[in-house]
């Protein structure tokens, strides 16, 4: 079958390849009209942008984006790490940010031709994903959360959350615990848990089978403030068991039931997510998720050569599937 071309589109939509060019790669304002039509004849035609036909017009950058939830995670810290061991034989950049959430944010990222862009974030929303797909950008998800409705040719990694998570959780009742409570990460606007994040899919998936029922501490914008929702959530149902988003949710909460005096674990078991370097200089050392970040870092790598080399001959997604690790330390 023969490759749909700008052309096909522009014919389609009744517009000029410019105005195609322009409403693909993101970088010039075109009229709602006109783009909606553009729209509408690239998902009718299903044409796909060359990742190396943008290499050979001079599009090419260098430099590899990482849009990530948590700039100063270790877990990223970690991963971009590992893609910069990469990235520097092959004279590659790597870049990193968070999502503004915001369409300047996403018209400045496709107009700066990016050579491959790789997404670590919960909030990112799917429309927008999929208009970086669309631009013919490669493209890496770390899969965190379910994504249901994309569409195209990309890269996803799959770190192996939530199967993880739900480990964790059983694990907590193999020790007997019956209180279990799902503390979630940080949100500056008071949002509280993504319903489709893995780990808290997880934790719920953990609970099944028995006749236990969720308990959360969500929506809390600082380390402070979370403190005081994990003595408020204690003192009204007292737990006995806490799985936490990230390590640094886990030593928060230890740390509030340490100046209330329950004791961690005889009273208060706690698994945090990330297996980080706080794992080991809390106390009692903190049990968590060890996720792979080094074989994150050379998939996404990997992935992303893998789209620039054959882009155009791909017809699904590239899938990578990894295993997280329950790493026991004193405070289970």
């Amino acid at each position: 079958m023969r490759m749909v071309t700008r052309k096909d589109v522009a014919r389609e939509a009744g517009v000029t390849e410019t105005i195609v060019s322009y409403v693909v790669n993101g970088n010039r304002y075109v009229d709602k009209g006109k783009r909606i039509a553009v729209q509408r004849a690239i998902a009718k035609l299903g044409y796909q942008p060359s990742p190396m036909a943008r290499a050979l017009k001079g599009k090419g950058s260098n430099n590899i984006l990482l849009i990530a939830d948590d700039l100063l995670s270790e877990h990223f810290g970690q991963i971009i790490s590992r893609m910069e061991e990469i990235a520097k034989d092959k004279r590659l950049f790597i870049s990193l940010c968070s999502d503004r959430e915001d369409d300047l944010f996403l018209t400045t990222v496709l107009s700066r031709s990016f050579d491959g862009i790789i997404i670590g974030s919960r909030s990112m929303k799917e429309p927008d994903i999929q208009k970086i797909i669309d631009s013919g950008i490669p493209l890496v998800l770390l899969e965190m959360r379910m994504f249901e409705g994309l569409t195209g040719v990309y890269g996803i990694i799959n770190s192996g959350l939530f199967e993880g998570s739900a480990m964790a959780v059983r694990k907590l009742q193999e020790r007997g615990r019956k209180r279990i409570v799902y503390i979630d990460s940080l949100s500056s606007d008071h949002s509280g848990i993504n319903p489709k994040d893995f780990r808290y899919q997880g934790y719920l998936k953990g609970l099944e089978g028995s006749t236990l029922k969720p308990l959360l501490i969500q929506g809390a914008s600082n380390d402070d403030e979370l403190a005081r929702l994990v003595e408020e959530t204690y003192r009204k149902t007292p737990f006995d068991a806490a799985f936490c988003r990230t390590d640094a949710i886990a030593c928060v909460a230890l740390q509030r039931l340490k100046e209330m005096r329950v004791s961690v674990p005889s009273e208060v078991s706690v698994i945090g997510c990330n297996d980080s370097r706080l794992c080991k200089y809390v106390s009692p050392r903190l049990s968590s998720l060890r996720i792979r970040q080094d074989l994150i870092g050379d998939n996404a790598m990997g992935i992303l050569e893998q789209l620039r080399s054959e882009g155009d001959a791909l017809t699904e997604p590239i899938r990578i599937q990894l295993d997280t690790e329950l790493i026991e330390r004193e405070s289970v």
